[in-house]
């Protein structure tokens, strides 16, 4: 089971992060959500619109707890969600956490399950509660991995040339 959160929508409904600039409440959510996320058991990917939108791949940073991506230029973050879900073999394996009813009804059409951030955050309180811990792994996320191998055999046929 993997989660994709819907990063601003996430960040926008949390009342005690609305000081400061951008960068910074967006730094602080992230932090705050990776240490909340210590026992928690899914992968979960957090996909946020890219502020500079210059790579036509995704922008990845990787936590203890939680993968944070940057959709590529020319791509909202919803729409990138979007994309993983479509390439994705097993839609249903992913659960897509939104408070946006528009995106949740797209997400849900195409097989994958739907929370909303509430939800999530009475399911993260509870497996907290639990002391149910995961143990630390690290996966490209399969919309990263089919990106790279593009962007390798781009490359190749160049230098082939």
């Amino acid at each position: 089971m993997s989660f994709l959160i819907d990063g601003y929508n996430f960040l926008f409904r949390i009342e005690g992060l609305k000081k400061g600039s951008l960068k910074k409440r967006r730094i602080h959510f992230i932090q705050i959500l990776d240490q909340e996320l210590s026992c928690f058991k899914a992968s979960v990917f957090i996909i946020f619109d890219s502020s500079q939108q210059l790579h036509p791949y995704a922008q990845c940073a990787h936590y203890e707890h939680l993968d944070v991506l940057y959709s590529p230029k020319g791509q909202s973050a919803d729409e990138y969600i979007l994309e993983l879900i479509s390439i994705s073999r097993t839609p249903k394996t992913l659960t897509v956490i939104t408070s946006d009813t528009g995106l949740a009804r797209q997400c849900h059409a195409m097989g994958a399950h739907t929370l909303s951030i509430e939800d999530f955050m009475l399911l993260v309180v509870r497996k907290g509660k639990k002391g149910i811990c995961r143990p630390l792994c690290f996966q490209e996320s399969p919309a990263e991995m089919e990106r790279l191998l593009k962007e390798f055999e781009k490359r190749l046929r160049n230098i082939e040339r």
